[in-house]
């Protein structure tokens, strides 16, 4: 195993002197207070407070602290907060912004970068159990739109909706298979469907179910790069919606349909990265879908057909 030294930098010295100052102690009493003798207690403090000592024991630092009444915890968290806020220049270094960008939009990308890493280097406390009322809702909304998508009338829904109950109750007693079974052979209704909808209730209760395993801490590595990616997005797209949400306010759209729009309109950016110029025909397809989708959730068409001009122009134009 490889031996990972401790480096001390100038930040952490300051933040010790800090503590210090708050205490209202000279650097030789901090120092005499640790153990130095009278003539080197000086030197050793100032030196460790301007990160002159690169390798510092954190016996020493914890001596330091002691001497100060200053608590570990703060100490070691004020250090989490620096590390992140280097972490955070690095990545900010990385990615080289555009010559047109504005001053707001490049403190609002800078601000979503910073919210996402944190979001990302501390992930929540995955819940305990399965939250069964949380599966049921989100299985329901894409069945939902996979229906709306095949153009079902109300009266033909109901059946694939008790399809999908049947399967969430019945998912770990064995009973699944002969259900889906079941009702693929009912010739009233349509096997593709039937599938689809199977498909939808296993990959969202094995997502949930993926929720609730304790997540991995992330590599530095690994932190910088989806930090790095996360950036290069946000460079790429937040234009794209500054302008949009211009277009809105032209158009007196209320304010409350605003967010929908511009998820509208990362949908429809991300169908772009993944098919333009690969597969022309999948890419007019997904753009329906999305469109279909969307005007399903109460957005109006014209509206959307001209946000969806905006996202062309400004993909073509970034290609």
């Amino acid at each position: 195993m490889t031996k990972t030294n401790f480096i001390f930098t100038k930040e952490m010295g300051l933040l010790l002197k800090k503590f210090r100052m708050n205490a209202g102690l000279s650097q030789s009493e901090v120092g005499e207070r640790i153990g130095f003798s009278k003539k080197s207690a000086y030197s050793q403090i100032s030196h460790l407070e301007n990160g002159l000592i690169k390798n510092p024991s954190l016996g020493n630092i914890i001596l330091y602290l002691k001497a100060c009444g200053a608590p570990f915890t703060t100490f070691f968290q004020k250090l989490s907060e620096i590390d992140f806020k280097i972490e955070h220049k690095n990545i900010m270094r990385q990615v080289e912004m555009p010559s047109g960008i504005t001053t707001d939009l490049r403190q609002k990308v800078d601000r979503d970068t910073a919210k996402y890493v944190n979001k990302i280097r501390y992930p929540k406390t995955p819940f305990q159990r399965l939250d069964w009322e949380r599966v049921k809702t989100k299985i329901d909304k894409k069945v939902k739109i996979l229906l709306f998508n095949h153009e079902l009338d109300e009266n033909s829904k109901a059946p694939y909706f008790t399809f999908a109950k049947e399967l969430i109750l019945n998912y770990d007693t064995g009973q699944a298979r002969a259900i889906f079974e079941k009702y693929l052979k009912t010739r009233s209704l349509n096997w593709r469907i039937i599938s689809e909808t199977r498909s939808i209730v296993y990959k969202t209760i094995r997502t949930e179910q993926k929720r609730l395993e304790k997540p991995k801490p992330l590599t530095k590595e690994k932190l910088q790069k989806m930090g790095i990616g996360f950036l290069r997005y946000r460079v790429k797209i937040e234009p794209i919606e500054a302008e949009v949400q211009k277009k809105l306010g032209e158009l007196n759209v209320p304010i409350v349909h605003n967010q929908a729009y511009k998820d509208f309109v990362r949908e429809c950016y991300s169908a772009f990265k993944k098919y333009y110029r690969k597969d022309p025909s999948l890419l007019t397809q997904r753009l329906a879908e999305i469109m279909k989708t969307w005007k399903r959730q109460g957005l109006t068409e014209e509206i959307l057909e001209k946000v969806k001009e905006i996202t062309i122009r400004a993909f073509t134009h970034q290609k």
